[in-house]
C-alpha cells in the first residue's frame, strides 16, 4: 500500500484515466451524497492529488458507479430514499479531456414511474454503453425488487445517446407470458442485473440478496 485516504463515501465505480499530457487520473463515484465524483491525479502513486470534487443535483440519490473509456466519463445516476419515478435518474455522459474543466455532453433518462435509474455502468469503446437499468415503459411484476434490467445504449454520437437493445430474465414484467422464476427462500428475494460487464457466460449467480444474472459475450 503506497496511500490511503477517504474521499467521502467512495462507491463501487473506479476508473483510471491516461491524459494528452501523460497524466494518470483516478476517478471515483460516491456511494451517497453530497459528493457526484471525484478526480485524483494519482500520475504520483505516492502523492495523490484531488483535482476535481463535483455535487449531486439533490441528496435523494447517488452515483456509486462509473466507466472512463478514453477523455469520455459515464456516471449511473440512482434514485435513493425516496419512491420510484424522481429525477435524474440515468446516465450522465462528460467530456473529461481537460480533468480539472470537465463538460456536460449529456444525460440517458432512465426515468420512470417504477425506475430508480442507473444502477451500473459499464462501456469499453465509446460506441456502447451497458447498462443495469429501469425505463419509463418498463412494469415490473414485484416493482420494489424486479425494476432493472439490461440495456445497451449507442453511444457513438454522446450528444445524442439511444438504445439499441434490451433483455430482462423472462417473467420478470408484467407483459411476460412466462411465469417468474422460483426464488430460493433464503437467499434470493428478486430478480434484478446488478454489474452489466462481459461475464463470457450466462449462468446466473446469487449477489447482493437476489439474483443477478450475468450479460451475455457480446
Amino acid at each position: 500500500v503506497l496511500f490511503r485516504s477517504g474521499f467521502g463515501g467512495v462507491g463501487e465505480g473506479m476508473g483510471l484515466q491516461k491524459t494528452k499530457d501523460g497524466r494518470r487520473i483516478m476517478w471515483l463515484g460516491h456511494e451517497g451524497p453530497p459528493k457526484n465524483f471525484t478526480a485524483v491525479d494519482v500520475t504520483d502513486p505516492k502523492k495523490p492529488k484531488v483535482i476535481l470534487q463535483t455535487e449531486l443535483p439533490h441528496h435523494k440519490m447517488r452515483s456509486n458507479s462509473l466507466e472512463v473509456c478514453g477523455d469520455m466519463l459515464y456516471v449511473a445516476h440512482q434514485i435513493r430514499g425516496i419512491a420510484a419515478g424522481g429525477t435524474p435518474a440515468g446516465v450522465d455522459i462528460w467530456d473529461i479531456s481537460t480533468p480539472e474543466n470537465p463538460k456536460k455532453v449529456s444525460h440517458f433518462d432512465a426515468s420512470g414511474p417504477h425506475s430508480l435509474g442507473v444502477h451500473c455502468v459499464w462501456c469499453v469503446d465509446n460506441e456502447y454503453m451497458h447498462i443495469s437499468s429501469g425505463a419509463a415503459d418498463f412494469t415490473p411484476r414485484v416493482p420494489d425488487k424486479d425494476y432493472q434490467f439490461y440495456r445497451i445504449i449507442n453511444v457513438k454520437n454522446p450528444s445524442k445517446p439511444v438504445e439499441e437493445g434490451r433483455w430482462w430474465f423472462p417473467g420478470q414484467s408484467v407483459t411476460d407470458k412466462e411465469p417468474p422464476m422460483k426464488l430460493h427462500p433464503k437467499f434470493d428475494s428478486g430478480f434484478r442485473p446488478h454489474n452489466t460487464q462481459d461475464r463470457k457466460s450466462t449462468r446466473l449467480n446469487s449477489s447482493h440478496g437476489y439474483i443477478s444474472y450475468a450479460v451475455f459475450c457480446l
